[in-house]
């Protein structure tokens, strides 16, 4: 019964360890979650407006970036 409560005893500290790293990082995103969906709103937005201003070039920019993405991965 003791070595059972040793190891439960490591697996509970070694969970409040990772717990304790990933706080900060919890907290941050926490705190930045309004900047960063609204950054990505922005860059959303913009996009909609070229693409809408220069349809024909953004579909070519679309097909070259599918050429090279297709060659890339295989």
């Amino acid at each position: 019964m003791g070595m059972l409560d040793e190891t439960t005893a490591r697996a509970h500290g070694a969970v409040d360890q990772v717990a304790a790293a990933a706080a900060p990082a919890a907290q941050w995103l926490e705190e930045q979650s309004e900047t960063l969906g609204a950054g990505g709103e922005k860059l959303l937005n913009s996009t909609c407006k070229y693409v809408a201003a220069h349809p024909l070039q953004s579909l070519g920019l679309a097909l070259a970036a599918g050429y090279l993405i297709s060659r890339l991965t295989r």
